[in-house]
């Protein structure tokens, strides 16, 4: 079965149990813009990123109404990229009074199949199959989240967590005017960020996979991974040797101060650069797509930012990592250098 049939089935029988509860009898109707039930206000998320989020402002609700944040994907080592949600994860969606998503094809496989879709929150634009939903109109993130290079690892984009954590807050006081939802712990942790990102020293660096643009936007570092793997990389595709064969080159001539490795994206070809650059003695920071063993983002930013100021570190301690221009001759040499988001 095509994933665009499973799609529509998981729709049909999502849509079959949201209208009927366990006895027979129809389901309470819940919804954005409909008020808080007598449950309270129920948040559904596709990724345990954006319930942290959520949770965050959901925490702050003056009020006696119970919020509840739950995210779809639970488990760490699952591919947000790949996942497919079974006709429960979309029937729980369609229940919430606010689905909360990253937007762009990287969680599409949730907010396409929901029938509510005026409930749903998101960072990028939202897509149909054929690419973005009302591309004239556009949707508010179209016109606020600067995308990079079309890459959808935007929940390190300092500015998306905050107006999405600030559309969180708006939703559930229009749910519950009592609430008194609020963004600013979020802000607050955002400005932290940015502020010790922008105190990093200059570097040179390169990605396994492009997951640390955003996160890296403010910081004076500049992006050297080989071009061409880059690009692959970006589209969800697989290197060619030659790119893999590039990038190794480059490692070896320190032509970049350190790595940054995505963990849970692991294949046989990112493991090989990741091995030689331990060999190289080159600085390697491992970011994840999601916390790994349910520990919040927040605090796993954290501990991101404390890797990449001990990487900036030992790198400008090593004068073998200042290669800062790429040596004639080297494979890496026809690469231009880019700062995130450049």
């Amino acid at each position: 079965m095509t994933n665009l049939a499973r799609l529509a089935a998981a729709t049909l029988l999502a849509l079959t149990l949201s209208s009927c509860s366990s006895s027979g009898q129809p389901a309470a109707s819940s919804g954005a813009g409909g008020g808080a039930g007598e449950e309270g206000i129920n948040i559904v998320a596709s990724t345990p990123i954006w319930a942290h989020i959520a949770q965050e402002v959901a925490d702050t609700v003056a009020s006696d109404t119970p919020v509840t944040v739950t995210s779809v994907i639970t488990n760490p080592d699952v591919d947000p990229h790949h996942f497919e949600p079974t006709a429960a994860d979309v029937a729980r969606a369609n229940d919430a009074d606010i689905a909360v998503v990253g937007g762009g094809g990287y969680d599409a496989w949730l907010y396409q199949a929901m029938s509510n879709q005026d409930a749903i929150i998101s960072a990028l634009p939202l897509v149909d199959h054929g690419g973005l939903r009302n591309p004239d109109a556009g949707n508010a993130a179209q016109s606020r989240v600067e995308v990079i290079d079309g890459n959808e690892h935007v929940w390190y984009d300092i500015d998306a967590i905050t107006l999405v954590a600030k559309d969180v807050a708006s939703a559930i006081n229009a749910l519950d005017p009592d609430a008194g939802a609020s963004a600013e712990t979020v802000v607050a942790k955002t400005t932290s960020v940015r502020d010790r990102l922008a105190a990093l020293p200059a570097r040179t660096y390169a990605q396994t996979e492009p997951i640390a643009d955003y996160l890296l936007a403010p910081a004076p570092w500049t992006d050297k991974t080989p071009e061409k793997y880059r690009a692959v990389t970006l589209s969800e595709g697989e290197p060619a040797a030659a790119d893999l064969a590039r990038f190794l080159q480059a490692v070896q001539a320190r032509d970049f101060d350190l790595l940054i490795y995505n963990p849970q994206t692991q294949t046989d070809l990112t493991q090989r650069i990741h091995d030689a650059a331990e060999a190289a003695g080159m600085p390697i920071v491992e970011i994840g797509e999601t916390p790994v063993g349910g520990e919040n983002f927040f605090d796993y930013y954290e501990q991101v930012l404390g890797a990449l100021e001990k990487a900036a570190s030992q790198a400008g301690a090593d004068p073998a990592s200042q290669a800062g221009a790429d040596p004639a001759g080297q494979a890496a040499s026809a690469d231009s250098a880019r700062k995130p988001g450049a």
